[in-house]
């Protein structure tokens, strides 16, 4: 069996994994549940606010405690997807074994290739079940109500033509950019735990999410970083509710430059295990 498949299986079967995939599929079904359950109770409300689907899905519904949940837990679950599969090797027999047998570029490799893919499938997996599971319980598309014209992208955003072409599209949009953004940040928790060489199990779950956390500060204590923020671009709110406009080009930007912040960090990592005993 190859690294990858090992790494996968490993993912698969970590308890601390296991638990957030359980967490993150509960919150993804039971949020939209229980706002159908609030709504049905309070009918004068339901047709204040209306029932249509776009208004409602987890990403979107900023007062729900689903929304709230996932987006406090963000940063955690960058370093928890990782499973911490480097810091068991490194801290057992596991890893000196694993270098010997096919070379230490190649298991490098499969911790980035197979903690980046497992985050994603898993990310999108659940905003997909969830969207699934709100379109099911709020089947009303076509009455807009004005607290769903409030939701409506501003003109000009990245999502605005998604949007107008059908909504649907834009969910799908979000859904992908928080996929692609948590594999980008699992990496990076990666990259982190491989950079310092950390001997207690909480430390390296704390670093890099301590890392993540500061560099969200100083990007949210700064206004006119809002459009180069990836917690904004993120949620759907922000292109509604903030008078900046989030464009394709800051998406893209922000995007790739994550992405050219890891491939330096594992470069750096690279040249530091030239000694494959290291």
């Amino acid at each position: 069996m190859n690294y990858f498949k090992i790494d996968i299986n490993r993912l698969i079967k970590s308890k601390q994994v296991i638990v957030v995939v359980m967490l993150l599929l509960a919150i993804a079904i039971i949020d939209p549940i229980t706002v159908s359950m609030y709504f049905s109770k309070d009918i004068g409300t339901a047709k204040t606010i209306g029932q249509n689907p776009f208004q409602f899905w987890m990403l979107m519904n900023s007062v729900s405690w689903g929304n709230n949940l996932y987006n406090i837990m963000f940063w955690i679950l960058a370093t928890l997807l990782t499973g911490l599969i480097y810091y068991e090797d490194k801290n057992t027999s596991m890893y000196m074994y694993q270098i010997i047998r096919k070379g230490k570029s190649k298991y490098l490799i499969s911790k980035f290739f197979s903690t980046g893919l497992f985050s994603f499938i898993l990310i999108l997996l659940v905003l997909e079940i969830n969207i699934l599971v709100t379109y099911m319980l709020f089947p009303d598309t076509t009455v807009m109500t004005d607290y769903y014209d409030r939701l409506v992208p501003h003109e000009g955003s990245f999502v605005y033509k998604a949007f107008l072409s059908n909504p649907i599209n834009a969910t799908q949009i979000y859904s992908l950019l928080n996929a692609l953004a948590m594999s980008i940040f699992v990496v990076f928790a990666q990259c982190i735990s491989m950079l310092f060489k950390i001997s207690i199990r909480y430390v390296a779950l704390l670093i890099p999410v301590i890392i993540l956390y500061g560099i969200n500060f100083i990007f949210d204590s700064f206004p006119g970083l809002f459009a180069y923020n990836i917690r904004m671009i993120l949620q759907p709110r922000a292109v509604s509710a903030l008078t900046t406009i989030i464009t394709w080009e800051n998406v893209i930007v922000v995007m790739g430059g994550w992405i050219v912040v890891n491939l330096i960090l594992i470069s750096v990592i690279f040249l530091k295990s030239r000694n494959c005993y290291e």
